[in-house]
């Protein structure tokens, strides 16, 4: 299939690194025979073969010193065995319920379409698999605790993508706003969007769209620096009514492609996130990696400002501004890990015990937020959200 210029990972190609992770502190107790073994490897399950797995199934296999794939799946069988050939995996499956059934496996990394998600997880979690999702968890809230609750009850761990909180740059911005150089953080904005995917339709259908494909990157940097949100005002639209997928030819655009996100956080700052399937075109940065990209992420302080280079999945550096310094200076230009490096970097911190940054609860909150925006465009009204998380995700220094 011929994939247009604005995918996401086809630029990633270039900014994928899998050996950079982020390392914590443990969270995991270890025995000090087990510190002096070599940890067992990780036994990964994959389950959806599409678009999204070129880019995460390399990062799973670079982490080759910490698990192994023993399965695919995917409901397109010929997909399934198409991975499993091409790196010389035994057993490949039709349907999660098979694959369950199948080879034994700790880690269920979940990377099928967004309407599958919730049935996917929730069948791994009930089999007593730890489970790495894809964006978003479940539909809804009540789903989206229903499974962390069942995580809780059978033992096991769950996360979710996106994996913004662990590259160096949204430290960086964490550990400034934390230090109070910069005063009191006032307002942020966050920008993510392009002219939308032409491969799946269920982009944009009911459950789809571009707030839960895409703003969820700002969303989810923008709360893990500036905390929780108590309320949300929303304003959504269709500029495009029709689109042609490659998998359903012609289709009416139910989902919307054109979002606008206000959201009050508890410490009293205000964020606002844009985003959208109808921009005119995806903003590749230059050629030339010394060029300055794009600013896609502000926070704006009473004593200075941050401003990220690069999206907030894929960014380069931070410029920062003081008061009586105001010229922007770049810092923090450490090479970030790949947006598809989500499943690798758990695998690392269940086989090695380092405390994760990623969490359910973080994740949920984020799926509340975007849940309140589509309630306020259709109430007229300011919506409060109902979940909370660990906060802040970086201890000040």
């Amino acid at each position: 299939m011929n994939q247009p210029p604005i995918e996401r990972r086809n630029f990633l190609k270039r900014l994928a690194t899998t050996g950079a992770i982020a390392a914590a502190a443990g969270i995991l107790p270890q025995s000090s025979k087990a510190a002096a073994t070599p940890p067992k490897k990780l036994r990964v399950g994959v389950i959806g073969c599409g678009n999204v797995a070129g880019s995460y199934v390399p990062n799973l296999i670079a982490a080759s010193d910490i698990l192994e794939i023993v399965s695919f799946c995917d409901i397109i069988p010929l997909r399934a065995e198409a991975f499993a050939k091409r790196y010389q995996v035994k057993d490949y499956y039709p349907d999660v319920d098979k694959m369950l059934a199948g080879a034994g496996f700790d880690l269920l990394v979940n990377i099928t379409s967004m309407p599958s998600h919730y049935a996917v997880n929730k069948a791994g979690l009930l089999a007593g698999k730890h489970v790495w999702s894809e964006k978003p968890m479940a539909p809804t809230v009540a789903q989206g605790r229903e499974l962390l609750d069942l995580a809780k009850t059978k033992g096991v761990r769950f996360w979710q993508a996106p994996v913004v909180v662990i590259t160096p740059q949204f430290r960086f911005m964490a550990e400034q706003l934390a230090s109070g150089n910069l005063g009191t953080v006032v307002a942020a904005h966050g920008s993510y969007g392009h002219g939308g995917p032409d491969w799946s339709a269920w982009f944009y259908q009911q459950g789809g769209g571009c707030l839960y494909d895409l703003g969820v990157y700002n969303i989810t940097t923008l709360t893990g620096l500036l905390g929780p949100v108590q309320e949300v005002v929303g304003m959504t639209g269709i500029v495009t009514a029709t689109r042609r997928c490659a998998d359903r030819g012609e289709i009416q655009v139910e989902a919307d492609d054109n979002t606008m996100l206000l959201m009050r956080h508890a410490s009293g700052a205000l964020s606002h996130v844009q985003t959208g399937f109808c921009y005119s075109e995806f903003e590749l940065p230059p050629v030339n990696k010394e060029a300055v990209q794009p600013h896609t992420l502000d926070i704006m302080c009473t004593k200075g400002s941050l401003h990220l280079q690069g999206w907030d999945w894929g960014p380069r550096c931070v410029d920062v501004a003081v008061t009586g310094k105001n010229r922007l200076q770049s810092l923090c230009k450490e090479e970030a890990p790949s947006w598809a490096g989500g499943a690798s970097y758990v695998a690392r911190c269940l086989a090695t015990g380092e405390r994760c940054l990623i969490t359910p609860e973080h994740a949920l909150h984020v799926l509340d937020v975007m849940n309140a925006c589509h309630e306020s465009q259709r109430s007229g009204r300011r919506i409060a959200t109902t979940t909370q998380f660990p906060w802040p995700i970086i201890p000040a220094v």
